[in-house]
């Protein structure tokens, strides 16, 4: 093997090396990326769960709201049973409480269609949910992948290393041969 052939096999092994590095830091990058993705989806699913919570509490004071209604509601009622006993002022007072009743339904029906929107919202929120838990396996699962990769890749700059050692104490050998068979050649030229 002459010293061109030995440097150019020198240099593709260099080559390799140097792609076997690059590829190890692209696997490197796209696992951070990956967990960069996964802490994301972390943190959209972390406020999802808190945007669901809001709703159960905005729902549970909306009931409450309503239960408060319903006994102003009762209230009124009873407020009006003992007004009617006067003809005149019975009347002005069933029209306003009418009216407060009137508001009332109005309110129960708004809150009722509140409620529907934020049970809607829920169920959209569980979807939603869903959907990152859903992603969130899939870039594990990349990422483990990357990880693999990048062990692989490691492994074979180890293995590329040490046909490079062998390869270099070959070389070595050679010469040390050369230079014997040179002083060899020599010595016979003499004789």
């Amino acid at each position: 093997m002459t010293t061109l052939q030995q440097s150019t096999l020198l240099e593709v092994l260099k080559k390799k090396m140097r792609s076997m590095k690059e590829e190890l830091e692209v696997a490197k990058e796209a696992a951070e990326e990956a967990q960069a993705r996964l802490q994301e989806e972390i943190r959209r699913r972390e406020e999802s769960e808190s945007e669901v919570a809001a709703l159960n509490r905005r729902i549970q004071l909306l009931e409450e709201d309503l239960e408060r209604s319903e006994e102003r509601l009762k209230i009124a009622t009873a407020k009006l049973e003992e007004a009617s006993q006067a003809a005149d002022e019975s009347e002005r007072i069933r029209k306003a409480l009418e009216n407060r009743t009137n508001m009332e339904d109005d309110r129960i029906s708004l809150l009722e269609t509140q409620l529907g929107q934020a049970r809607l919202i829920a169920e959209e929120s569980d979807k939603k949910y869903e959907e990152m838990a859903r992603r969130i396996a899939m870039l594990e699962a990349d990422l483990e992948r990357a990880e693999e990769r990048a062990s692989l890749g490691e492994s074979k700059i180890v293995d590329l290393e040490e046909e490079l050692r062998v390869v270099g104490n070959n070389m070595k050998s050679l010469e040390v041969c050369e230079e014997k068979v040179g002083h060899a050649k020599r010595r016979s030229v003499r004789y």
